[in-house]
């Protein structure tokens, strides 16, 4: 989320959306009544209300009003808990919020809540609101929204948030402020930076918990402090690196602490659409617009893992380029303790950011998922096609955390298509045309576990491949990998990784076409018959690899395997292991003189079919 967008309505209306429904439910209560001119003033936030009309209230009109008279004694969560009604209603509601150099004032339209008790709404609902922000940086912007609507707000608990904050090394809970909301849509003019719009968007079971500093005090931080990035930003007179690199530390530690203050529950937003114009190049020339549209954003339960995020049919376009991605989602991420110790990390004005364990910071890792990626870019030179790049799937999986380090790790990549380029200084990028390979449609998948019990590293699956030309497959184990590899002692981590051994290896190569062209490629450039060069390479496997390997039974075996698999291209198995029960080391192989010796310790099985 940039510091820019930070200070757009679609952030602040919907922090200022709670205290119009913090406000809405505090003006106006008695038997049957109406109250005229409500205005309740926050400093920051100030909430204008023409005429309210109140059923089955628990207070007169006097005493109600006094409850939100200027300079009450009580705190605004204790007052709005005593309030119960049966309805209240009103035509109209405007909230006017200071954010820095930024005015923003939002109105509702036909407010009415209904079964009001003890500072908790049963039921609300607002027709349509408009939005106007003037002071940007991008000049005044619009908005409207069409009916808003929720269930089982809690008044006091978005009061308090609001209002309070925590009390020292407090250990606040999450409470439940919407039970259920649904806003039926949104649009907004931002002005030079562009439109953007949203369809209907769901939610349940949002919370929030007091923070360190009241919620409004913590946006108005965030906005002066994303205005000051910004002016930095644009100021080339000076050299502002020190200056810059504080504010970024008191923005970013005030957005941790506006996150840390919410439970976002479950929920989705369809049909995002937006127009976004980027500031002018340095000489003044624009710059492409993007068009940039989602079809669905999902989180919580309405994830399709059940929890986490995700975004659904997303698109662009700018100016010649265009890309989409059927979704991207990430599920089963623990951020609670990376945040805790970021927050604490920039807190302390004593530490020491080149010395840090920065894997203090690392979330438990989830699964990270994007599939159906595909990108039109230009051509990179005058006479040649456009480039389209394409991604079946991307997977990276991580579990059982140890140190913030996943024990566990999984990476898949699938049918990433890439075309061949010939960019007129990179031969090989000339001899892969040449062979008629003008593109490369690449697999590749990652599977490692730590075995605690048996301290070892199991790879059990490494793999490489593009389709059509060759595939590569390993698997094996490391011994002696202690959890000390894991260590949050940098020093520790590494003694326990030089320590580890290998014990052993398993290798299948596969040749679906590409050792045919890399003959014929040869005999081309050569202006030989290509028998001719397959014999040369037979002849190189077999004694140039004969006579580098030594004449050990096992050197034997691996020479003759490679012979057979160039002679005739098919599929090339290597078995490796390690003579010695507990595998082999690096103080092993550092003591070896010749390439022979290693014979010496591992056994070795090849066959080429």
């Amino acid at each position: 989320m940039t510091a820019a967008r930070l200070r757009r309505p679609t952030q602040l209306g919907s922090t200022a959306l709670a205290a119009v429904f913090v406000i809405l439910s505090a003006p106006a209560w008695a038997a049957d009544f109406q109250v005229d001119n409500v205005k309740l003033d926050l400093g920051k936030l100030v909430i204008s209300i023409p005429k309210i009309a109140v059923k089955g209230s628990n207070l007169e009109k006097d005493a109600f009003l006094a409850l939100f008279a200027k300079g009450a004694n009580e705190p605004a969560s204790v007052r709005i808990g005593k309030l119960t009604a049966a309805e209240i209603s009103a035509p109209e509601l405007s909230m006017e919020q200071t954010v820095g150099d930024q005015k923003q004032t939002t109105t509702y339209r036909d407010i009415r809540f209904s079964d009001i008790r003890d500072g908790k709404v049963g039921h609300g609902e607002s027709a349509s609101a408009s939005i106007e922000a003037q002071g940007g940086a991008t000049g005044t912007m619009k908005g409207t929204l069409k009916r808003t609507a929720f269930d089982s707000l809690d008044l006091k608990q978005s009061a308090r948030v609001l209002t309070e904050k925590a009390a020292p090394d407090a250990n606040e809970p999450y409470v439940p402020v919407i039970g259920s909301f649904e806003q039926d849509g949104y649009e907004l003019d931002m002005g030079k930076a562009g439109k953007m719009s949203i369809g209907k968007t769901t939610a349940r079971g949002f919370a929030m918990k007091l923070g360190p500093e009241p919620l409004l005090d913590i946006v108005e931080k965030v906005g002066k402090e994303s205005q000051e990035l910004e002016k930095k930003a644009d100021d080339k007179t000076a050299d502002k690196d020190d200056d810059k690199s504080e504010i970024e530390k008191r923005f970013a530690l005030s957005m941790l602490t506006l996150f840390d203050m919410f439970d976002y529950g479950s929920g989705e937003a369809r049909d995002f659409k937006a127009t976004i114009r980027p500031p002018a190049t340095e000489d003044g020339k624009p710059k492409d617009a993007v068009d940039w549209t989602i079809d669905r954003i999902a989180f919580g339960e309405n994830a399709p893992d059940k929890s986490g995020f995700a975004v659904e049919g997303m698109a662009f376009t700018a100016g010649p380029g265009k890309g989409r991605v059927d979704s991207i989602s990430y599920s089963g991420f623990a951020f609670t303790s990376a945040f805790r110790e970021l927050r604490a990390a920039l807190a302390n004005p004593d530490t020491d950011i080149e010395n840090i364990d920065y894997r203090r910071f690392i979330p438990k890792i989830g699964t990270v998922r994007l599939t159906g990626l595909s990108v039109d870019a230009p051509a990179i030179m005058p006479d040649k096609q456009p480039i389209k790049i394409a991604l079946g799937t991307f997977e990276l999986k991580g579990g059982e955390p140890l140190n913030g380090i996943p024990t566990s790790l999984g990476l898949t990549i699938d049918k990433l298509v890439t075309p061949v380029v010939d960019t007129g200084d990179n031969p090989a990028l000339k001899d892969m045309l040449a062979m008629g390979i003008d593109k490369l449609d690449l697999s590749a998948r990652l599977d490692l576990a730590w075995e605690a019990a048996k301290n070892e590293l199991a790879i059990r699956n490494l793999s490489l491949g593009s389709a059509g030309l060759v595939q590569f497959d390993a698997k094996g184990t490391l011994g002696n990998v202690t959890q000390d590899l894991f260590s949050s002692d940098l020093a520790l981590a590494q003694v326990a990784a030089l320590g580890a051994t290998a014990r052993n290896l398993q290798v299948k190569l596969q040749n679906f076409g590409l050792v045919e062209k890399l003959i014929e490629n040869q005999a081309r450039k050569t202006k030989r018959k290509v028998e001719e060069v397959r014999q040369q390479f037979t002849m190189v496997a077999s004694v140039g690899l004969a006579a580098m390997l030594g004449p050990s039974e096992a050197a034997k075996t691996l020479a003759s395997a490679a012979s057979r698999f160039v002679a005739k291209p098919g599929t090339l198995t290597i078995d490796a292991s390690a003579k010695a029960p507990t595998g082999l080391g690096l103080a092993d192989v550092l003591t070896i003189s010749q390439p022979t010796e290693i014979f010496d310790k591992i056994d070795v099985k090849a066959d080429a079919q």
